[in-house]
């Protein structure tokens, strides 16, 4: 049995060329409720095959590694499956296109772009995001909000700066957001504040790995796991096992193992790129009331039926207060907390270290880096 694998050392860069070459180009089309959509090409960093016949694909994406685990369905072949989770692959870079708002050409970037107060056409997998996030926005108490972009801006500026933004420059950044200041329906958007911009960063990755375990359903693999760092989503379980065995951190070098299947668990540290302004440590999660990052280093590890739910979640429980946070968590059916806890503040050092993994630009966040997985 293979030893228990530190999430944080995915990312090194394995190098599997020889097995890789069919993987260079992938291309497809994706079927769905959005009708079809060309794959864009994805170059992985490593595939592997175990002898049970896993195969294991990772490549990069949304700033991060994404890594594709999954046995070959009915009928197919170790080749096939390596081919599907390639397809898997290049979908997230597909929706990460969609929901990117560092990409000129996106649709998102464009709705960012447009003046408020006027209707904008969106696609209807753009539209199938904003609507979700909205649900989880409303859910949440805006606790999780997918309009505070003009608030991450600012506090990436203070960040960089390691100066706190003036009360004027935080209020005006305020008054551009509000989940309840978006209207979207029937393909169409529309902001009712000047300056909002949108940003899908904490759920957009979630979002991403469900419509790829989508896919490989949909192309006959049922048993997978995937894997983006700080979210996971298992399938079926292994050929022979109760389930997908991961290790969640529970604080003080303690940690419980959970059995995954047909279930995701979304992990969000704040206390993993912390900042000290004026003597006073900042997180990178804000907190949508103040506009600034959230003060207290906590992680949290949510499970739900859904990588988006439990990412959005995630989210939210670095902002909102413990006991309000479990009673949501309480009432939302398939979903528990295996993990909410007080984490001091990394070192300067490996804050350092972990921002410079990620990609600039990218929509990805080390939100986690504590989950171990076990096969």
């Amino acid at each position: 049995m293979s030893p228990w694998v530190r999430m944080s050392s995915f990312f090194r860069q394995a190098a599997f060329p020889a097995c890789c070459v069919c993987l260079l180009s992938v291309a497809g089309a994706i079927r769905g409720q959005e009708g079809e959509a060309e794959l864009p090409s994805v170059e992985p960093l490593s595939c592997t095959h175990a002898p049970d016949g896993r195969v294991t694909v990772r490549g990069a994406v949304m700033g991060t590694v994404f890594t594709v685990r999954a046995y070959p369905g009915s009928g197919m072949d170790a080749e096939d499956a390596e081919r599907i989770c390639g397809e898997a692959l290049a979908c997230a870079v597909h929706w990460e296109k969609v929901m990117s708002a560092m990409d000129a050409e996106s649709g998102l970037a464009r709705l960012n772009a447009a003046e408020y107060g006027i209707s904008v056409p969106v696609s209807p997998e753009l539209e199938r995001v904003l609507l979700l996030s909205l649900n989880y926005a409303r859910l949440t108490n805006g606790a999780f909000d997918p309009t505070l972009g003009p608030c991450i801006r600012l506090w990436k500026k203070s960040r960089r700066l390691g100066v706190l933004p003036s009360d004027e420059e935080r209020e005006c950044a305020l008054r551009a957001c509000g989940w309840e200041k978006l209207s979207v329906r029937k393909g169409m958007a529309v902001k009712a504040v000047s300056g909002m911009r949108l940003d899908l960063g904490g759920m957009g990755k979630g979002f991403a790995v469900d419509r790829m375990a989508e896919m490989l359903k949909t192309r006959g693999i049922c048993s997978f796991f995937i894997d983006s760092t700080s979210d996971v989503l298992a399938g079926a379980p292994p050929p022979g096992e109760p389930g997908w065995r991961l290790r969640v951190d529970t604080g003080r070098g303690q940690g419980e193992v959970l059995l995954l299947s047909h279930a995701a668990v979304s992990t969000s540290g704040s206390a993993r790129q912390m900042v000290k302004i004026g003597g006073k440590a900042y997180s990178h999660v804000l907190d949508s009331r103040s506009g600034l990052g959230v003060t207290e280093g906590r992680q949290v590890s949510v499970r739900a039926s859904s990588a988006a739910l439990a990412d959005a979640l995630g989210t939210a429980g670095c902002v909102m207060r413990e006991e309000e946070f479990r009673s949501l968590a309480a009432g939302l059916p398939g979903v528990s907390v295996p993990a909410f806890f007080q984490s001091p503040p990394c070192s300067a050092g490996e804050t350092q270290k972990q921002d410079g993994l990620r990609k600039e630009g990218g929509m990805g966040s080390m939100k986690g880096m504590t989950k171990q997985l076990r096969f």
